[in-house]
Formats: C-alpha cells, sequence, structure tokens
C-alpha cells in the first residue's frame, strides 16, 4: 500500500510513495533512506526515472507493479475517458452546456453489468471494443476505438459536435485509458457485508416465559342479533396476551367469510400480521406482539364491519432476561483487497485522428498518438504535460 508523499518524513528503503502533485499513475519506491524535503520534488513521468527529494532517493515505477508479479494478481479493470477539447469540439466557453465528458468500461471486467466506481468516479458500463495499443517494431501504436451506436447514440453526438465544426467527428478528443486492478476500486463495487464490530447486552423476553396460543374464531349473533366474533366459543371476551408470544386466530370455520379479523391500535393503527390460507376453509392470522414495543391499546376487529365484532387486548410484560448479543455493522468492502485511487497503470492518452466507419451498430475511430497525428511532425507539434501527462515538454 503507497502511503501519500508528505513533508519533512523519515522514509525507509523499500517505503513506497504516492505523489499528491501528480497525475501519471506512477509510483515511487525509496532506494536510498532519508527525510524528504519542505516541499514535494517534481515528479517524473517515465517509470524506471530516478527522482531526488531532499536526501531521498526514489526509482519510478508502476502503481500497481508489485501486485502483478504476485502469482494470482486480482482481474484487470480496464476504463475509458473521451474529453471534447474546447475550441476544437466545442465553443470556447461552452454556451450551449454540451456534454464534453464521456466515461465509460466495457463490461467484460469482473462481469460487471452496472457501473463501475473509480476514484469515486462512476464509470458507466457500455459497449465498447479498444485494440491495437501494443508498440510495434518500434512504431507507435494506432489503436482502434469502437462504440456502440445503439439507438444513434454516437450518431447524436457527432451531429452535435458538428454543427460547431463542420465534418469534425470528434477529430481532436483526448482518448484516455486507464487500467488498474480489481483489488484497488472503489469498495462501493461490491454488496455490503455484516461484520460485527463488538458487543452489547440487551433485555429480552425470557424464553421460558413466552407462549403461543390458538384460539378458534368463529363467527356468531349475540342478543341484538348482530355478528359478533366468537373465541373459542366466548362471544367477543377481552383477550390477553404477553409481549414476546404467538397467538395464532384460526378462521377455518366456514362462518367466518366475509369477516376477515385483523389486529389494530386506536392510535397506531394496524398492527403486522401473518396471513395464510383461505377464509372459512383454513386460514389463520398470527399476530406476535414485540417485546417491549407492542402497544398497549391493542383491539381484535373486523376489516369490514368494524369495531364491534370484537373487543379490546389486554397487553403485558413477560419475565426478562438480560443477554449478551453481537454488534453488526454494514459496511461495504472490496473482496480483493483495499481501494485504492492512485494504484493504476501509467495513464495511455491518445487522440481522435479520424472517424473510420459509422452505421447504425458502430461507429470506430482510430486514435494517434500526440506526436502521430496527420500532417503534425516533429518538431512542429509542442506535447505538454497538460494534454499528455507521460511525457515532458519537447519541441
Amino acid at each position: 500500500m503507497a502511503t501519500a508523499w508528505t513533508a519533512n518524513t523519515s522514509l525507509s528503503v523499500g517505503n513506497i510513495i504516492a505523489p499528491t502533485s501528480s497525475g501519471s499513475g506512477l509510483f515511487f519506491k525509496v532506494t536510498s533512506a532519508g527525510t524528504t524535503g519542505s516541499s514535494e520534488p517534481s515528479w517524473p513521468d517515465t517509470i524506471g526515472t530516478t527522482v531526488s527529494d531532499n536526501n531521498v532517493e526514489y526509482i519510478s515505477q508502476s502503481a500497481v507493479f508489485g501486485d502483478l508479479q504476485t502469482l494470482n494478481p486480482s482481474a484487470i479493470i480496464e476504463l475509458f475517458e473521451v474529453d471534447l477539447i474546447e475550441g476544437v469540439n466545442y465553443p470556447s466557453g461552452n454556451p450551449q452546456g454540451i456534454e464534453t465528458n464521456y466515461k465509460f468500461h466495457a463490461g467484460t471486467s469482473l462481469n460487471a453489468y452496472g457501473n463501475i466506481l473509480w476514484a469515486g468516479q462512476s464509470y458507466p458500463r457500455f459497449p465498447v471494443e479498444a485494440s491495437g495499443f501494443a508498440f510495434q517494431k518500434g512504431q507507435l501504436p494506432r489503436p482502434k476505438f469502437a462504440v456502440s451506436n445503439k439507438g444513434g447514440y454516437m450518431s447524436n453526438i457527432l451531429s452535435e459536435v458538428n454543427t460547431y465544426t463542420q465534418a469534425n467527428d470528434l477529430t481532436g478528443c483526448k482518448v484516455t485509458r486507464i487500467r488498474t486492478l480489481a483489488k484497488f476500486i472503489d469498495a462501493e463495487n461490491f454488496p455490503s457485508v455484516r461484520t460485527v464490530t463488538g458487543t452489547t447486552t440487551q433485555t429480552v423476553a425470557d424464553p421460558s416465559d413466552v407462549e403461543t396460543v390458538t384460539y378458534a374464531v368463529t363467527v356468531v349473533q349475540d342478543s341484538n342479533g348482530d355478528n359478533v366474533f366468537a373465541i373459542n366459543g366466548t362471544q367477543k371476551p377481552v383477550i390477553t396476551m404477553k409481549r414476546g408470544s404467538t397467538y395464532i386466530f384460526n378462521q377455518s370455520d366456514s362462518s367466518n367469510v366475509g369477516h376477515p379479523l385483523r389486529i389494530r391500535s386506536d392510535a397506531g393503527g394496524y398492527q403486522g400480521v401473518e396471513l395464510s390460507g383461505t377464509l372459512g376453509t383454513d386460514a389463520t392470522v398470527t399476530y406476535q406482539p414485540v417485546y417491549p414495543s407492542a402497544p398497549n391499546d391493542l383491539r381484535y376487529y373486523c376489516t369490514t364491519h368494524g369495531n364491534a365484532m370484537g373487543n379490546t387486548i389486554t397487553m403485558n410484560n413477560p419475565n426478562t432476561i438480560t443477554q449478551t448479543v453481537d454488534v453488526i455493522s454494514t459496511v461495504r468492502q472490496n473482496p480483493f483487497g483495499t481501494p485504492d485511487p492512485n494504484a493504476e497503470f501509467p495513464r495511455e492518452i491518445y487522440f481522435i485522428d479520424r472517424k473510420s466507419t459509422e452505421n447504425r451498430l458502430t461507429v470506430e475511430f482510430e486514435l494517434a498518438a500526440p506526436t502521430d497525428l496527420v500532417n503534425v511532425r516533429v518538431p512542429k507539434r509542442i506535447c505538454t504535460r497538460k494534454e499528455f501527462p507521460a511525457i515532458g515538454t519537447f519541441g
């Protein structure tokens, strides 16, 4: 794990330092121990370069170099960014407010079908195929970059850009290829994990003092000729319950048809119950008053004919015990390792040289390095770190 550079800090040989002022994607391994200076050094952008910091010596290396040397490195995650260039692909100041940065991933890494979060940025899954990044016999690569045109997505972007510069077709846009390992991507990419963070004590209903009671429910007429619930043969009695226990109202008798029994609080309304079966055949209504929160003002009633068919419920507390329970915390964790937004391969930056294909399915572009664009030759073209962090300025 790399440590961010800090001033006036003692470092040992082998320490890995992450710059705070460089976007090259490189880390720096300490080769000569010492104490860092009061200000951050100018970090090189090339792997294998030595840099001095007060009396500390470093050598630059890929941020993922050490992990790739292991017997089983985690999956490589490939991400892409496309940046439109102001004054080339859209007017200065962007008066139309068009989108100027597009992020996506191809969905092949980790079988990821949703967005991938990297360094807090979201890269949506989108059909992309990029190839030809390898160097061949000393020649600069000219990668192919194909993007899905489903629903005319890319054609719409091209049309928007071409209203500013006719037939521009995104020529000159910057395409950045970002690669890292699965172990370094944000924890938010993975499901939540329940972990035990400690223990605490709580008071609960004593299991030896809880009960399970089943009531046989029928519907009968009282002395006034009104329908009422009979509980175990007694017309709408007051029922006594105990928090933490289970009460089952059996409504399988045919007289219950049209008279669904439920539990409610006069102040809090309907109480959750578990229902099963068909009313008048094999129906049951199960209520479990929770300890210690079940209300005192409960009653059973008919949802069709109201409170008059039932009566109130007297609620008591059971005996209690104190027990030790785990404290559970739900957090997201990267199962492959520790997220690190600085751990990535050196970024590969290209520019769109031309659009080679456009149809209903795909738009394909040919990319070129900043020094390999049509009609541009060194030393005429000057590339700066602003456009291409992996190199210095030359002319």
